[in-house]
């Protein structure tokens, strides 16, 4: 029946492997996410975080960093995120 199904040769068959280490560390990551404390940080980092780095890359064009190395990557963000914050205070003014 194999060769009504495929065409692939005898012997060249895939593998399947299972990693035990990496099914443990999603195993505890889905608990921690389905405990009402850590599923409460989640929902709120939702409201806190994710829309400034959406009105960074929608409303101000920042999608690419122009600099390398993590100090200068850290000084561009950081204007990025003083003009959001200076946009932010001007419009209470």
């Amino acid at each position: 029946m194999r060769a009504l199904c495929t065409k692939a040769q005898e012997g060249t068959n895939r593998k399947l492997m299972i990693n035990e280490k990496w099914e443990q560390q999603k195993e505890y990551v889905r608990t921690q996410l389905s405990e009402e404390k850590t599923g409460a940080i989640y929902r709120q980092r939702k409201i806190d975080v994710e829309p400034v780095f959406g009105f960074l890359k929608a409303n101000l064009g920042f999608t690419r960093f122009s600099v390398r190395g993590k100090s200068k990557v850290e000084h561009e963000i950081g204007l990025a995120l003083m003009a959001v914050n200076i946009r932010k205070y001007a419009a209470r003014v």
